[in-house]
């Protein structure tokens, strides 16, 4: 589509827009921006003429997006994202090291319970030191990481990315540890022998954010037969008792798994992943994402050493 120059009051709806979204529709954004549902839905009306295209749905079936409206939504987030850099920048100019502004940062799920590390004592740290700098966090699967950081919604992103991208920055962050894992009622849970061939045989679950080929050498000649893109769905397909799947030994060894998910040929079927720290190397890094960004690093060297 063809995009007229942007001017203050597109600016000024796609913050409406925005708030829409946020809050689920035009009835409960009457309450954000203090104007009628009428009022928001001539703004919006405007802003789809404005870009020549329908941003969203709203009737009986509710609200939601079309695909033109998520990209315009994604491009709005990244756009406000870059001028609140701005100001952050500004505003960290001559201020004798003081921080202020924003900072996102994006992580994937499930590693809040990683023995080693702990962003949220990360989090704590720089909050000492930036009181000021209003705080995001939030987590998703690993390519939407990527996307999130390429669009600018977050300055950091700490997750698992097999591939290496030449848009971003990458540092190691830590290990995750894997294991094959059977759920309760599987055939191979109670197994008093378990072979390697009983194992081939056997239905696999596989993480559909990693590619086959980017698999590690313990999962050949596997038969996968289902896809989950997060640690959580890959549990819920584990604990259905028909397919076996690599989980972290952080996320299994939760109390309240034990006795329902069990490890299958540790000595054979574990790897490590490496989990990464990255950020775009495109975009300057504003001042409170590189403090974050060094307290990440300086606990990934923590924990190499073995401190």
């Amino acid at each position: 589509m063809s995009v007229p120059a942007l001017a203050t009051v597109d600016l000024k709806l796609l913050s409406v827009f925005l708030a829409v979204v946020r809050s689920g529709g035009f009835a409960p954004a009457q309450a954000v921006l203090n104007v009628s549902a009428s009022t928001i839905s001539i703004q919006i009306a405007t802003l789809e003429k404005r870009l020549g295209v329908t941003l969203c749905r709203r009737g009986r079936g509710g609200f939601s997006l079309t695909e033109d409206g998520r990209r315009v939504h994604e491009a709005a987030q990244a756009l406000f994202g870059h001028l609140e850099d701005f100001r952050t920048h500004l505003g960290n100019l001559g201020l004798g090291g003081a921080l202020v502004g924003r900072l996102t940062v994006a992580v994937m799920e499930n590693l809040i319970t990683h023995p080693d590390f702990s962003l949220s004592r990360l989090i704590a740290r720089f909050k000492a030191l930036a009181p000021d700098v209003r705080l995001t966090v939030d987590t998703a699967a690993p390519a939407r990481l990527e996307e999130m950081v390429i669009g600018g919604a977050s300055h950091l992103a700490i997750g698992y990315f097999p591939r290496r991208l030449a848009q971003f920055h990458y540092a190691r962050v830590c290990d995750v540890e894997m294991e094959l894992c059977a759920g309760e009622g599987h055939p191979l849970f109670d197994a008093p022998v378990v072979t390697p061939q009983m194992v081939r045989a056997a239905e696999h679950a596989h993480r559909g954010y990693v590619s086959v080929e980017q698999t590690p050498d313990a999962h050949r000649g596997f038969v996968f037969t289902a896809d989950a893109h997060s640690v959580e769905a890959l549990a819920i397909l584990v604990l259905s008792g028909r397919y076996l799947a690599f989980l972290p030994t952080h996320f299994t060894r939760r109390p309240s798994y034990a006795g329902r998910i069990r490890p299958i040929l540790p000595q054979l079927y574990s790897y490590r992943s490496d989990m990464q720290l990255i950020w775009s190397r495109a975009a300057p890094v504003t001042a409170p994402a590189a403090r974050f960004r060094d307290l990440v690093l300086e606990d990934a060297a923590r924990i190499a050493g073995g401190t």
